[in-house]
C-alpha cells in the first residue's frame, strides 16, 4: 500500500517544464580537461523561443560555475524522444545529464545505459529527508539508485471555472467521483454547448489516461508473477472505466464528436473555453495561459475522481547520468542536479530567489502545485518562502491539494509503460468512435499485445 501525500508544494513552473516537445539537438556527453576542469552537458535548457526561460537557465549555469570553478556546464535543449534516444545513448552523443519520463528508468537501468549514483546521494545531507517513493522508480532490484525525480505530479481533474459558473455549477465544489463527473459533464454541455469532458486518445494519451482511470477504480495495469510483470488490466475496473467513457460519449453526448486528439489539442480547446473538464496534472495551466489564451482565474484543479480505488497515478521527470560519463563527470553531474533541481525544493532562500526571478517576468507562473519531495517541516518553510511571489489564484488549486492528500500514490506501470499506453490508444479510440464497440474483445486483444511487449522488455 502506498503512503498518502500529506501536502503539496507550490513550485515555480517555467514554460519549459510543461512544454510537450522541443527541437532536439545532438551533443556529446562532456569531457575531462587536462587543466583539471570537468565539462558536462545537461538537458533542461528551454528552447530559443522561450527567451526568458533560457536566460534564467543560463544564469543558473553561471551561478553554479561560480560556486564550482572546476566544472563547466553546457546546456542542451534536447528532450527525451523514445524513437531516437536509444541510438544517441548507444552512440555516446547523449548529454551527461538526461531528463527522462518516470516510465523510463527501469528500462535504462536494465540496459546499463545510466549510472549508479548511490554513493554521491548518500553523501548528500538531505538524502534521508527526500521522499523515498520518488526514488523508488529509479532503483534497481538491489537498491542502487540511478536518478532523482525533479518534477513530480499526481493526476487530477482540471476544469474550467467559468464554464462551471455558466452551467450553474459551483466551481469551488468540483466533482470527486466519476458519477459526479458524468453528471457535471452532461450539465455543462446542455447549459453551455461546450464539451463537458474531453479525452486524449492519440500519442499514448489514451492508454496513459486509461491507466489513471483504472487506478481510481482499484485496478492495476501490471502485476508481478514469479519475478516477472504480467498484463493485468483485462478485468472489471478497466472495463468499467471504458464503459463510462462510452456512456458519456454515446448516451450523454457530453464529450463532443472529435475523439482522435492529443494532449495539445485538448489544451488548445480548454484554453479557448471550449472544454469543461479533463484529467492531467495542474501544471497544464502553464501552456494554457502562456500559449492558448486562458485566463488563469478560470483554471481550476481538483483531485482525481474516484470509484473505489482511493488512488491516483503519479508521474514526473527523472534526472539520470549516462553510462559513458567518467567518474569525475558523474560527480559533477550529481552536483548540478542537486543545485538546479533539488535544492529549490528544500532550501527556502533558493526557492524564494527562483520565485522572485520568475515573478519578475509577467509570462511566468509561480505557485503551481506539485507533489512534495521532502517532509512536511521542510515543505512548510519552502511554501512560506514562495508565497510572496505567487501569481496564480491559490484557492483554485485547493480542491486538488486537499483531495490528493487523501489518496494513495501509484506509479506508472514498471515495465514497457509507453508501449502499454500506445497499445491501449486504439481501445480508447474504438470506444469513443464506435457506438457498438465490444469492450471485452478490445481489452482481450490489447492484453495479448501488451504482454508481448512486456515479455520483450524483460527478455
Amino acid at each position: 500500500m502506498q503512503r498518502t501525500a500529506r501536502s503539496l508544494i507550490p513550485l515555480v513552473m517555467p514554460a519549459c517544464l510543461a512544454a510537450c516537445a522541443l527541437t532536439a539537438c545532438s551533443s556529446s556527453s562532456g569531457s575531462d580537461h587536462a587543466d583539471g576542469k570537468v565539462t558536462i552537458t545537461v538537458q533542461g535548457m528551454p528552447a530559443t523561443s522561450d527567451k526568458a526561460g533560457r536566460a534564467t537557465f543560463l544564469a543558473q549555469i553561471a551561478a553554479f560555475e561560480k560556486a564550482n570553478p572546476d566544472i563547466k556546464v553546457v546546456g542542451s535543449d534536447a528532450v527525451w524522444d523514445p524513437q531516437t534516444f536509444a541510438t544517441r545513448l548507444a552512440g555516446g552523443s547523449a548529454e551527461t545529464v538526461v531528463r527522462v519520463p518516470l516510465t523510463e528508468p527501469a528500462g535504462l537501468i536494465a540496459k546499463r545505459q545510466v549510472q549508479d549514483i548511490s554513493a554521491e546521494l548518500k553523501a548528500w545531507p538531505q538524502y534521508t529527508q527526500y521522499d523515498q517513493r520518488l526514488i523508488a522508480p529509479a532503483k534497481d532490484s538491489s537498491g542502487k539508485v540511478y536518478g532523482l525525480t525533479d518534477s513530480q505530479y499526481a493526476m487530477g481533474l482540471n476544469y474550467n471555472r467559468a464554464l462551471f459558473k455558466k452551467a450553474g455549477l459551483d466551481p469551488d465544489k468540483p466533482p470527486t467521483t466519476w458519477d459526479e463527473v458524468r453528471q457535471d459533464a452532461k450539465t455543462i454541455h446542455e447549459k453551455t454547448g461546450a464539451v463537458g469532458y474531453a479525452e486524449t486518445t492519440t500519442q499514448n494519451g489514451g492508454g496513459w489516461h486509461l491507466t489513471s482511470y483504472t487506478y481510481s477504480r482499484g485496478g492495476t495495469m501490471e502485476k508481478s508473477e514469479g519475478g516477472k510483470q504480467k498484463a493485468a488490466f483485462d478485468d472489471q475496473p478497466t472495463k468499467d472505466a471504458l464503459q463510462l467513457l462510452h456512456d458519456m460519449r454515446w448516451t450523454d453526448n457530453s464529450m463532443g464528436t472529435t475523439e482522435l486528439q492529443g494532449q495539445l489539442d485538448v489544451w488548445r480547446k480548454f484554453g479557448a473555453g471550449k472544454v469543461g473538464m479533463y484529467i492531467d496534472g495542474p501544471s497544464a495551466i502553464v501552456p494554457m495561459v502562456q500559449q492558448y489564451g486562458l485566463n488563469k482565474e478560470d483554471f481550476g484543479a481538483a483531485a482525481m475522481p474516484q470509484a473505489g480505488g482511493n488512488a491516483t497515478q503519479i508521474g514526473g521527470t527523472v534526472e539520470m547520468i549516462t553510462a559513458k560519463a567518467s567518474a569525475a563527470q558523474r560527480a559533477a553531474a550529481v552536483k548540478w542536479i542537486l543545485f538546479e533541481y533539488i535544492k529549490p525544493m528544500y532550501d527556502p532562500a533558493q526557492a524564494a530567489a527562483g520565485a522572485k526571478l520568475a515573478a519578475a517576468d509577467p509570462k511566468q507562473l509561480v505557485g503551481v502545485p506539485g507533489l512534495p519531495a521532502f517532509n512536511q517541516a521542510v515543505q512548510d518553510k519552502v511554501n512560506a518562502a514562495i508565497k510572496p511571489y505567487a501569481n496564480v489564484p491559490s484557492a483554485n488549486f485547493q480542491p486538488y491539494l486537499d483531495g490528493s492528500a487523501k489518496l494513495d500514490l501509484k506509479p506508472e506501470p514498471p515495465v514497457a509503460a509507453q508501449k502499454l499506453y500506445g497499445d491501449l490508444d486504439p481501445v480508447v479510440q474504438a470506444v469513443l468512435t464506435n457506438k457498438n464497440a465490444d469492450i471485452d474483445s478490445l481489452l482481450s486483444g490489447a492484453a495479448k499485445q501488451v504482454q508481448s511487449d512486456i515479455d520483450s522488455a524483460q527478455s
